[in-house]
């Protein structure tokens, strides 16, 4: 049995391999601007996600700083109230101290006397000092 090939054939076979490719090739063509849509759209999805992630973040931070400023501020409010109690108890002290400066004037007699105007003298002293 032989086998013949003619030229005939060869040609219409490069033809039908030729058409294949044609239409192979339109497929592509046709069905590119849709996988480029595609890429498109899972490109800006990523993105989307990176900068879902990135404002995720600075919520975080946002929210952090605005308790650490609660705090601060909270800290500051009672440092100021420790401050005034502060002055008052300074105050009350030099009260206190001007008191018993008066009643050492008032108890003062001869045999304590020395002693006495040595404390008064010392309390006196201590108040020049502070003021």
């Amino acid at each position: 049995m032989n086998f013949t090939i003619t030229s005939h054939q060869i040609v219409w076979i490069c033809g039908f391999i030729a058409s294949i490719w044609g239409v192979v090739k339109i497929i592509k063509e046709l069905k590119k601007p849709s996988d480029d849509l595609k890429a498109k759209v899972q490109r800006h999805d990523e993105l989307l996600h990176k900068d879902n992630e990135r404002l995720n973040s600075l919520e975080k931070i946002t929210l952090n700083q605005e308790g650490i400023n609660k705090k601060l501020n909270e800290h500051t409010r009672i440092l100021s109230e420790h401050d005034n109690r502060l002055d008052e108890d300074k105050e009350r002290s030099n009260l206190l101290l001007k008191a018993n400066i008066a009643i050492l004037n008032g108890l003062l007699s001869d045999s304590d006397k020395e002693k006495l105007v040595e404390t008064r003298n010392e309390i006196q002293d201590f108040l020049v000092e502070k003021n």
